[in-house]
């Protein structure tokens, strides 16, 4: 026996396929809108996690330095050879010589575990100015030589051995972290300076915030200052 009623089923698969229709451009919406929070500002998007290569520099060498290559690294008399950081458990790790990039950028190293020096600071044992080194805070699957160097408290000792094998030694005088706007605001040229006048200098940097993928930086510094004890 039936009813007598009937049941327009085109008419029920027309509202859901609606239904499903206006989720998936809701979904399509978030999700684009949280890319571009991510693109720009380097949000990660909520319970969704992102590649690690999604968070990083994807062009820096990961690859250990060995004992050999270490010891086989030379520089000029004058200039830092290596730079130790007992605190962190860094021992002698390599420093390059860097000038600027093509964007008038201080150059990095192109191995993580590498430290950088820039060549227009001044050089270890002169006396006056600040020597400007920097180093990564990482790479995709792995921390860089500068990735503890927020956790250096004022008084913790730094050493840096010249290519004559003179060593020198700095004590922490100051750490801040700041924005990529403040670095280059004001940063910079603090670091080319001494933080106590009369006194020569080492400055470190290395990068910290989050990655932000449109302009391939992250998007704060460490700025550390230290002044020479020796």
């Amino acid at each position: 026996m039936t009813t007598g009623l009937h049941i327009d089923a085109s008419k029920e698969r027309h509202v859901l396929r609606w239904i499903f229709a206006t989720i998936f451009v809701v979904l399509l919406g978030v999700s684009a809108w949280y890319g571009y929070r991510w693109y720009v500002d380097g949000e990660q998007p909520p319970i969704i996690p992102l590649p690690a290569s999604a968070l990083a520099d994807t062009s820096l060498d990961e690859k250990p330095v060995t004992d050999e290559q270490v010891s086989a690294h030379t520089v000029p008399a004058n200039q830092p050879r290596y730079i130790s950081i007992p605190t962190l458990g860094i021992n002698k790790s390599r420093v390059m010589a860097v000038g600027l990039t093509k964007n008038n950028l201080l150059d990095t190293p192109k191995n993580i575990h590498d430290t950088a020096w820039y060549d227009k600071s001044a050089t270890p044992g002169s006396g006056s100015g600040a020597v400007v080194i920097d180093g990564h805070n990482g790479g995709v699957t792995k921390d860089g030589i500068f990735a503890g160097l927020y956790k250096l408290a004022i008084g913790d000792e730094i050493i840096i051995e010249r290519g004559d094998g003179k060593v020198l030694r700095y004590g922490v005088a100051e750490n801040e972290t700041m924005t990529i706007a403040q670095a280059n605001n004001e940063g910079m040229k603090k670091m080319m300076l001494s933080a106590e006048p009369g006194t020569e200098g080492l400055s470190l940097i290395t990068c910290a915030g989050k990655w932000i993928p449109r302009d391939k930086i992250f998007d704060k510094r460490v700025m550390l200052r230290a002044v020479a004890i020796d």
